[in-house]
């Protein structure tokens, strides 16, 4: 038997504007997290040291520091360059008038990976810093990051709830369109009943046609949204930081796999509404 013949280009033109608004939304939720990741990650920690140091100890410390599975990037910074840097900020003449008189401490400027961190991983990652006899004291902005920990928690939880209802409304948008394109082939669909097909036998080439258009309409809705991604980068929005991101991957082989689970049981669900009806209520 031949394979059905949808109205194919109606029926993917709306699947694919269904997935491309999903693909969108998950996009929008995404962005929104790295954006916040990237906030937590540009927080400065500081960690004052007693002096002085030994260079055996500063190299011990930072390699500690390193292995840290929440750390990205720690530096030493002497007190010798915090006060030039302070230097270039204040003038020759104010730090003249302190007559040679440094205040600033050996320091450890550290980074965090934006992914890992929240409140209590850097109060724990803070507990282990004070265990060590050489640190004096930690700076960092903990209201901050508790704050920017409480919007995340909240776009998370919208996020996922108006995701529970957008994928929903995708479903049958989708679920629809399929039912719509069988109606077209109920009349052949009893026809083939009446000569004893087997209902495997009707399913089969309406739910293979319905798995390709679900996996084809992700692959263009796909295509499309990072085509705009990259338009916007190239002309108007640095999101490079986006494109490098590896869940942009796992959003896009999420929204594939998406498409082809929903256009197969679409099918499969439409299609019952056909099968073993009469042919008054087929008409």
């Amino acid at each position: 038997m031949r394979g059905p013949g949808l109205p194919f280009a109606h029926a993917l033109f709306s699947i694919v504007l269904a997935l491309f608004v999903l693909g969108g939304y998950g996009l929008f939720l995404l962005l929104g997290q790295l954006v916040l990741e990237q906030a937590r990650s540009g927080l400065e920690y500081r960690i004052h040291l007693y002096g002085p140091v030994s260079a055996a100890q500063i190299e011990e410390f930072l390699r500690w520091l390193q292995a840290q599975p929440l750390v990205k990037t720690a530096r030493y910074i002497s007190p010798e360059e915090a006060m030039e840097g302070f230097r270039q900020v204040a003038g020759e003449e104010f730090v003249r008038a302190m007559e040679g008189f440094n205040p600033f401490p050996p320091t450890f400027r550290v980074t965090f990976r934006g992914e890992r961190v929240t409140a209590d991983s850097v109060l724990l990652f803070t507990q282990q810093v004070l265990s060590w006899d050489m640190v004096k004291e930690v700076d960092y902005p903990r209201r901050l990051l508790e704050v920017l920990e409480k919007r995340s928690g909240t776009l998370q939880g919208v996020g996922l709830l108006v995701g529970v209802v957008m994928i929903a409304v995708t479903f049958l948008l989708i679920f629809n369109t399929v039912r719509l394109a069988i109606f077209a082939r109920r009349l052949e669909i009893r026809t083939m009943e009446l000569v004893g097909a087997t209902r495997s036998y009707i399913e089969r080439p309406f739910v293979q046609v319905g798995l390709f258009q679900g996996i084809v309409g992700a692959l263009l809705a796909v295509t499309l949204l990072h085509a705009g991604i990259w338009l916007v980068h190239r002309y108007f929005l640095p999101l490079g930081f986006l494109l490098e991101d590896l869940r942009l991957l796992a959003l896009y082989g999420g929204l594939i796999v998406f498409g082809g689970i929903v256009g197969y049981f679409a099918s499969r669900m439409a299609l019952r509404r056909f099968l073993h009806q009469t042919l008054d209520r087929l008409i």
